[in-house]
């Protein structure tokens, strides 16, 4: 029989999987096929820059301008789809809801 803690902890893992689970794959087919082309511009550009902080800013840069590049032409990383498919969520299409405090 399993105690209150582990129960607890295991329920609230499995809905912390559940709520973020869509959102955080949501851009992983370009970013997981252009993960070597990554590591090859954070090893060619970020390496010899002095601080931690400019290192982590280049590697963000890298990141974001392949993976931005993989959305606009597939074949750049040889990604099969730029990102899965968003599903609705049924809500007011962005609006906020209506009505007072």
């Amino acid at each position: 029989m399993l105690n209150r803690a582990m129960t607890r902890s295991l329920v609230g893992g499995l809905l912390v999987v559940l709520a973020y689970g869509p959102s955080i794959a949501w851009g992983a087919p370009c970013s997981q096929a252009c993960k070597d082309e990554i590591a090859a511009c954070v090893g060619a550009e970020c390496q010899s820059l002095s601080t931690k902080k400019l290192r982590r800013h280049c590697k963000r840069i890298c990141a974001k301008t392949i993976v931005k590049d993989c959305y606009s032409d597939l074949s750049v990383c040889g990604a099969t789809t730029a990102r899965p498919v968003r599903q609705p969520t049924g809500g007011s299409g962005g609006q906020p809801p209506s009505g007072g405090w």
